[in-house]
């Protein structure tokens, strides 16, 4: 099997090793609500460090951000509306490149760049541009065409934490 991660509520789709063009493939956690139905429409959570949403027995530091408890409960309250949360991989030894925002790399002075590539980017500049043309040209496409979504920016949101809370405010 995939080893998914188990959730306490709702469904976990897995689209393995997700291609692009922009940034190296990774895996892709689509969490549906309880109830999905493609006769219902959707808003759509964008996550990132999405290995760290469901399931702590599977996370590096065995902690998790619990997005299914806590979507499902504010769901239940009645505070949001039904939404299907995706959960975007991170690479591992490229997540600080690729969280972190280009235009704002490139605004630094040559030496703080090399500093910052050597201690956090194993040697490489930014790549938020990249990623974020991965996750609007390629996931966001594919997701609005596999499931019932709003496609429309009034129903998207991006979330993260740590680098990829940056990433998000940059996007």
């Amino acid at each position: 099997g995939q080893n998914l991660p188990k959730v306490s509520s709702g469904t976990i789709v897995r689209h393995a090793n997700f291609q692009s063009a922009n940034i190296a493939p990774r895996n892709i956690d689509v969490w549906l609500p309880e109830g999905y139905t493609p006769a219902k429409k959707y808003n759509v959570i964008y996550m990132h460090d999405g290995q760290m949403l469901f399931d702590s027995t599977q996370t590096w530091n065995k902690k998790e951000w619990k997005a299914d408890e806590v979507i499902s409960q504010l769901i239940a309250d009645k505070k949001i509306e039904p939404c299907i949360v995706v959960g975007i991989w991170n690479n591992g030894s490229e997540r600080i490149s690729e969280y972190f925002p280009t235009k704002i790399f490139d605004l630094l002075d040559e030496k703080t760049q090399k500093q910052l590539s050597e201690k956090y980017c194993n040697g490489k500049t930014a790549s938020g541009d990249n990623y974020l043309k991965y996750l609007v040209s390629d996931i966001k496409p594919f997701i609005d065409k596999t499931y019932s979504t709003y496609p429309d920016k009034e129903h998207t949101f991006v979330m993260g934490s740590s680098m990829g809370g940056l990433i998000s405010i940059y996007a």
